[in-house]
């Protein structure tokens, strides 16, 4: 399933990058007998720069290079890398902006991962890593700005990961499955990365009250079929991705006043949740996130979540 809707996003992430650009495809690009298939992209905001789209030759070592005829390549497409037995490494050149979903998914002697970023709004889409059996490090830094859904899930070798402290767009379920997760949840069972993002809740209790580091929360309680109440601290800022999909159980969340966003499925299939309040200063709400949930959505008449629930034709209550 987790593979599947990784593979869905592949064209959002075209369709996304492309936008308002003009492309061209052009003639494979040889670097050392390395070869790619690439795409030539304009646009008035970043000008023109390099999408590479398709990995002709089969190599353990990858090196991403940071140009391509004095043009910048800044963007790998869906899958490109994805299920390539041999690869070993791969190193990404300064101008890497956009990792897209299932780049490298499902490369099992993939050990290595590097990350050369000078660019300050890098992105490593859904499930980019996923299912990377061999990989056992992986160091984020600072240059990233967002690691989706997913990003390395099942990497069933990942013991040591680095996440900048700045980051707090975090995918839901981004590093599930992996070793280092599982010891860090033995340590705390509130498990936080980056910029106070909670990833993961281990605990077995009903009542559950979020701690004060805690800024955002990415996925930490989906699948948890136990929590009743939550009591969100009024530090945290974001319900993220995934936050509290398919909680049957819960029935209450306080959430503070300074609630800006609501991830998608955050509250996916929650179907004994009474009641969302959601006030103004929350301006963003993901997809389907209140899709299969019971609550009464409460908002302010003419808010950014009024507009959300008119355009998803979601049933709501003015406060």
């Amino acid at each position: 399933m987790w593979l599947r809707l990784g593979l869905l996003a592949a064209g959002m992430f075209v369709i996304g990058l492309l936008a308002g650009c003009t492309s061209q495809f052009v003639t494979p690009y040889d670097l050392n007998n390395l070869c790619f298939d690439y795409q030539m992209v304009s646009d008035s905001d970043n000008g023109s720069y390099i999408i590479i789209t398709k990995h002709l030759v089969s190599q353990s070592d990858v090196n991403i290079p940071d140009e391509i005829s004095g043009v910048p390549v800044r963007g790998i497409a869906p899958s490109v890398f994805a299920e390539e037995e041999m690869l070993h490494s791969v190193t990404f050149g300064s101008e890497m902006k956009s990792i897209g979903a299932n780049a490298f998914g499902n490369c099992p002697a993939l050990t290595s991962v590097t990350f050369s970023v000078s660019a300050s709004d890098m992105c490593i889409g859904e499930y980019a890593f996923t299912n990377c059996t061999a990989l056992t490090a992986v160091e984020i830094p600072a240059g990233v700005t967002s690691v989706g859904r997913g990003a390395f899930y099942g990497c069933k070798a990942l013991k040591d990961i680095t996440v900048a402290d700045m980051l707090s767009d975090i995918g839901g379920r981004a590093f599930a499955g992996t070793p280092w997760l599982k010891s860090a949840a033995k340590k705390d069972k509130f498990v936080t990365v980056g910029d106070g993002v909670l990833i993961a809740y281990t605990d077995d209790k009903v009542d559950v009250k979020i701690p004060g580091g805690v800024k955002h929360i990415s996925g930490a309680f989906a699948g948890n079929t136990t929590v009743k109440n939550i009591k969100l601290h009024k530090k945290v800022r974001s319900i993220g991705d995934m936050a509290f999909k398919g909680c049957e159980a819960l029935e209450t969340v306080t959430i503070p006043d300074g609630l800006q966003s609501v991830g998608s499925d955050a509250f996916y299939g929650c179907t004994n949740l009474k009641w969302v309040i959601l006030k103004d200063k929350v301006t963003s709400i993901g997809e389907n996130a209140f899709t299969y949930c019971g609550a009464a959505i409460y908002v302010n008449q003419g808010s950014a979540a009024e507009a959300y629930c008119i355009k998803h034709q979601i049933a709501y209550c003015i406060m």
